[in-house]
């Protein structure tokens, strides 16, 4: 598992700097766009989220961007290993010596995605796509030296909705995945994970 992380690891800002290279042509249609973000589902907090934007080019048949996301309260508390024996679920007031108090575990992605839009004549207001992609996620918490950057992976979709040649909507939902290397034992998690993310944001660029 070490070994399988490592090379990705190394692959991915080659794999993203190929995409922006091959999709780049003089008349890019760039975009940024400041979103929040909230975990529907899956092996992390529910409900939970935190701002959070990409910056990316948007081209006839393919595009890419760079994805940024934090998170506040990320981990489920009775997933967090060594568990604190003065916190949940270990701790509780009927027989804990000294007050309870939560593991407060927040994180942050960083991810490079290749974007396929779907364009279709007649809807120019309406700009459907998927997504999909590589970077790291980087979690801790607020005990001292106890953190972990694991490689991260992301596949999803949405779609922005142009209000005018600069202005759009954009709504976004994406299954995102962290492989953690089981045999190091220094950091939060220690076993693979997985979530859905929803975001919504507003979009600024050239989108039409």
């Amino acid at each position: 598992m070490g070994e399988r992380v490592m090379r990705l690891r190394r692959c991915a800002p080659l794999a993203v700097a190929v995409v922006a290279w091959t999709t780049a042509p003089a008349q890019a249609q760039w975009s940024i766009t400041p979103h929040l973000g909230a975990n529907v589902a899956g092996d992390v907090e529910f409900r939970r989220g935190g701002p959070g934007g990409s910056l990316g080019y948007l081209g006839d048949r393919l595009g890419f961007e760079l994805d940024f996301q934090r998170y506040i309260h990320f981990y489920k508390d009775s997933e967090v290993f060594p568990l604190d024996p003065t916190a949940p679920p270990n701790c509780t007031p009927a027989v804990a010596r000294v007050p309870c108090r939560d593991i407060n575990t927040d994180a942050m992605g960083f991810m490079g995605n290749v974007v396929v839009p779907f364009r279709t004549r007649g809807a120019t207001n309406w700009l459907p796509y998927t997504t999909a992609g590589l970077g790291v996620i980087r979690s801790w918490t607020n005990e001292q030296d106890r953190h972990q950057t694991n490689l991260g992976m992301s596949l999803g979709g949405g779609a922005i909705y142009s209000l005018s040649g600069r202005v759009g909507l954009r709504g976004d939902v994406r299954y995102l995945r962290g492989f953690v290397d089981e045999s190091k034992r220094a950091g939060v998690h220690y076993e693979d994970y997985g979530f859905w993310r929803v975001t919504l944001g507003a979009t600024f660029g050239r989108l039409r």
